[in-house]
């Protein structure tokens, strides 16, 4: 091959990276999910009831492999869901293993045009104590919705274990959310923008993309509420009645994903009468034990408050939570007490039961406030929060408990309807609860249309207004801290059939982005700023140090391991025996951008959407590219794997670069 015909394909390399929306492409060139579970689930969860965790007892590659247990039924198993569309060719591969001898399916489910459940076997392969690969491809059906795919057993239910899937296909989603403005620098003068995720939601590169892209919050949807963080055979295996045992094998993949992107975490929710398993009130942390008393109660509250934030801070040092829920959904829209009862489907509340009042309330911010993150603020966080009753009862009880000095805030979750409520109604709310002198968060934004559709007229009108009565408020001095949009794109949503995000199922941009982002005039516009992100200087001012980044000219001085003060060009040096943050992290695969395990066009195409600032890197993307040392992308190294693609150099010649 000549060097022509390099040049050829490093710019056409550099168009795609400065394009729109990706190229679409065969399923043997792109890898859509790579699953390892060195770090968690990797977005597989639970289909069935089943526990499913990331574990380093039995593995095929890497240290990890994904362990399904708890089974009662052979169908159940370990599933992944908002990856797959309808009518796409798919190519699958996946080690499985179990220690008696079955035979583990890979199964899609999906709704057909009729809206008949349907299951069909993708592959499978015999395990007896060993490895063994299920690879197969699939057409998924043209008329396929709500479609996932979930490992089980032809029969039995014994444990079993997955690790290294692998499924490539057609990319076919939209990247123009990509090529917008962040939206988190539309509003960085206001306050945060984040979104919800669960792990299945984040699975995908494109998903991966738009939130670090647009959001510099995320709230995980379901990982860190009560029943996804208690353990009940840990809890029983404690042995003393008042100390639960928790986990954070369900949250691990999202934390991680927040904790490496820097992207910051609303902890949501400690205390809920919902999603809470009702042996976490009963004698013994048993099912079928008896009500336990008040006393009790406190401690058990307390204990679990304490192993919950210890355990934050013990497996994610680096993770910004900047908040938690403490206390989620108390009253009814009468203003009223949730009612005591064991069933929450029925809105009852084992809280209320127990407590007999809302003193549980304080007793939760007490617990939270001894132990959180330093700087971590409380909330208080419920829905209907505008209609009147309620509003003014969680007004009462957040004022005496701002009186105590326990609570830092109000979440207003705000699942709206474009018939109800009008931005009038909410502004009101807005300005009863700025007259505590607390911070308000937006913690679960959506607006629904069932009858019009997405993107209709009134959906737009009611993005544009509600957000507009938010910013009027932030501007008239409310202390409006956090914009939360419950989820990422319509397609995803616990609310999909009402369309109510800003982003279409194939996550192209919709008018209601628009309405949102044009709110903010493009000269208030700014540059997010977060505690891991450094202010931008110009090429003749100088260098940044772990430990601090200021801004410097080009006549000032030098730079060490603790202050990075300002120097000249010729004068800046770094002591030899200060780690760069590239040697702190081991090269997983050299040339390897997109953590996929393999180098090819796309990891190139990458590396120049990173040279034309279009795409940040993760930390173990640049050093996995990082050629020349100089911790950052560049079109050298970009050309330099290219050539290693097509064969003009080794992979020894891209390590001594």
């Amino acid at each position: 091959m000549t060097f022509k015909k390099i040049a050829e394909l490093f710019t056409a390399a550099m168009m795609v990276a400065n394009a729109s929306t990706l190229l679409p492409a065969s399923a043997e060139d792109t890898v859509l999910h790579n699953a390892g579970f060195e770090n968690g689930t990797d977005g597989w969860s639970s289909f069935g009831g089943t526990s499913v965790v990331s574990s380093n007892a039995i593995f095929h590659g890497g240290e990890s492999a994904l362990f399904i247990s708890g089974r009662s039924d052979s169908w159940q198993g370990a599933a992944l869901s908002s990856l797959l569309q309808a009518g796409k060719t798919y190519q699958f591969d996946a080690w499985v293993f179990s220690q008696t001898s079955d035979t583990i399916q890979l199964t899609l489910k999906y709704t057909d045009g009729s809206g008949n459940a349907q299951y069909k076997g993708i592959g499978s392969a015999d395990s007896a104590g060993a490895w063994a690969e299920i690879n197969a491809s699939y057409d998924v059906p043209a008329d396929a919705t709500d479609i996932l795919i979930y490992f089980q057993t032809a029969s039995g239910t014994n444990d079993f274990y997955v690790d290294d899937v692998t499924i490539k296909g057609e990319a076919s989603w939209s990247t123009e959310a990509l090529d917008k403005t962040p939206l988190k620098d539309v509003y960085a003068k206001y306050f945060k923008i984040g979104c919800a995720a669960t792990p299945s939601e984040i699975n995908t590169p494109i998903s991966q993309d738009l939130v670090k892209h647009h959001f510099n919050s995320l709230t995980p949807g379901n990982e860190l509420k009560p029943d996804a963080v208690l353990n009940q055979a840990g809890s029983q295996a404690n042995g003393d009645n008042v100390t639960p045992a928790v986990s954070l094998d369900a949250a691990r993949y999202t934390l991680k994903f927040c904790e490496e992107n820097h992207i910051s975490v609303r902890g949501h929710v400690l205390c809920w009468y919902s999603q809470t398993p009702d042996w976490f009130f009963k004698e013994g942390f048993r099912s079928d034990g008896a009500l336990v008393s008040k006393e009790i109660m406190n401690q058990r509250l307390e204990n679990y408050i304490k192993a919950v934030m210890d355990k934050m801070a013990e497996e994610f040092p680096n993770l910004d939570v900047y908040c938690w829920d403490v206390v989620n959904e108390c009253y009814l829209d009468d203003g009223s007490l949730r009612k005591g009862g064991t069933d929450p489907n029925n809105q009852e509340s084992y809280w209320s039961l127990i407590y007999g009042d809302n003193s549980y309330i304080e007793s939760a911010f007490t617990y939270a406030r001894k132990y959180a993150f330093e700087g971590t603020k409380l909330f208080y966080n419920d829905f209907n929060e505008y209609i009147p009753a309620k509003r003014d009862a969680i007004y009462n009880m957040v004022a005496d408990l701002k009186e105590k000095g326990l609570i830092d805030g109000i979440g207003m979750q705000s699942h709206l309807d474009v018939g109800y409520p009008d931005a009038n109604l909410y502004k009101q709310c807005l300005e009863k609860f700025n007259q505590l002198g607390l911070e308000i968060q937006v913690t679960e934004l959506d607006i629904t249309d069932y009858k019009n559709g997405a993107d209709s007229a009134q959906q737009v009108q009611a993005y544009h207004d509600i957000v507009n009565a938010i910013i009027e408020q932030k501007k008239a001095g409310a202390n409006i801290t956090a914009l939360v949009f419950w989820g990422i794109t319509d397609g995803t949503s616990w609310r999909s059939d009402g369309s109510p995000l800003l982003f279409n199922a194939d996550y192209s941009v919709k008018k209601t982005y628009e309405a949102v982002e044009s709110l903010i005039p493009e000269s208030e516009w700014g540059q997010t700023e977060t505690e891991f992100e450094t202010e931008e200087i110009t090429e003749t001012e100088a260098t940044e140090t772990e430990s601090e980044s200021e801004e410097i000219t080009e006549t000032e001085a030098t730079e060490t391991e603790s202050e990075s003060e300002e120097i000249t060009e010729t004068e800046a040096t770094e002591p030899e025996e200060k780690p760069t943050e590239s040697e702190a992290v081991e090269i997983t695969k050299i040339g390897d951008a997109t953590l996929d395990g393999t180098v090819n066009i796309v990891d190139v195409i990458s590396i120049n959407k990173a040279v034309l600032g279009k795409e940040t890197l993760s930390q173990q993307a640049l050093v996995n590219i990082d050629l020349n040392h100089n911790n950052k992308p560049d079109s050298d190294e970009s050309l330099a794997i290219l050539k290693y693609i097509v064969g003009l150099s080794s992979e020894d010649d891209l390590a001594n670069f």
